[in-house]
């Protein structure tokens, strides 16, 4: 199980959704309980029947408590604010702010916060967090690229000059997600986002003789890129004379790798004096997008060259 305080969603998160806080902030050590299938229980709409831990009050809520008898309300407030799940209450659409909710929020020591966002927001915006806390995740040794739109791992041995391909990278107009031990979750099913694991960390790459480098400060805010989903995985290799000479000529090595369950599509890329990894790799990238969109420059090529063999036997 995972959890977190309301003064660390504060804290994280308060900017995001133009919180501020308003009462109980004596509470802010209540904890939001994360279960892997109750995320989307833990933040919704004002609910007694089954009660949120962060109960949103809007417009709606507020003309419901304003048609209902005064005991009929006080009851329903005093259950709202007794209920041991409740974390926190949101209050949304700019509404009066009851002085009742504010009394309750006090002696209960519940966090009353507001926001100028619209509930939808506030609700998808939790959510997707919760669910990014609470994925599997693990962390691969490589240099997380954007390369072209597309989410690159490049890993290798020692020695194969992945920092000084990333720079160069870099150098053509691409960005770095994370250098070193970039961490991946799960979002869902089939696809896995890439991140640093450390905050604050992203623009630095260490690369042999130069030492760690600031790639931000060297080339501007464009460099760096804070996530991106991992849809490709590039292998640099020294390879034997004899290695070379196994790999399929006409499809390229080509495999697949399984991360959390995911699999991730892979290609072996021969190290050695004289290739510019920049370009094979960008045009790795370029030939798995036309491969996605279901173009094969190899399936072509046979195709043609089978026709033109039958043309010839033809005469």
């Amino acid at each position: 199980m995972t959890a977190l305080t309301v003064e660390e969603l504060y804290k994280h998160h308060a900017d995001e959704l133009s919180l501020h806080w308003l009462a109980g902030e004596m509470g802010n050590e209540r904890i939001i309980e994360l279960e892997n299938n109750q995320t989307l229980g833990s933040v919704g709409y004002f609910n007694l029947i089954h009660p949120h831990q962060i109960q949103i009050i809007g417009a709606y809520e507020k003309s419901y408590f304003d048609t209902i008898e005064k005991t009929v309300y006080q009851s329903t407030l005093k259950q709202l604010f007794e209920n041991e799940n409740i974390c926190c209450i949101i209050l949304i659409d700019n509404i009066e702010i009851p002085t009742d909710l504010k009394r309750y929020a006090e002696k209960h020591q519940i966090p009353l916060l507001t926001s100028q966002l619209s509930g939808e927001n506030i609700i998808n915006y939790l959510h997707t967090t919760f669910a990014r806390m609470i994925a599997p995740r693990t962390n691969l040794h490589g240099v997380f690229m954007d390369v072209l739109g597309i989410g690159v791992l490049i890993m290798g041995g020692s020695g194969t000059g992945k920092s000084e391909l990333a720079l160069e990278l870099v150098s053509r107009g691409h960005r770095l997600v994370a250098d070193d031990t970039p961490e991946f979750y799960r979002v869902s099913s089939t696809v896995l986002n890439g991140t640093c694991p450390v905050a604050g960390m992203t623009p630095f790459l260490e690369v042999r003789g130069l030492g760690i480098l600031n790639v931000q400060a060297l080339f501007g805010d464009s460099a760096i890129k804070k996530e991106k989903f991992l849809r490709l995985i590039v292998q640099l290799e020294h390879m034997t004379t004899q290695q070379l000479h196994n790999i399929d000529r006409l499809q390229g090595d080509y495999r697949v790798r399984r991360i959390l369950d995911v699999e991730v599509p892979e290609i072996g890329l021969p190290v050695a004096p004289g290739r510019n990894l920049a370009v094979l790799l960008e045009c790795a990238v370029r030939n798995y997008s036309l491969k996605v969109q279901g173009y094969n420059a190899a399936d072509e090529f046979c195709t043609l060259q089978r026709q033109l063999i039958q043309g010839n036997n033809l005469h």
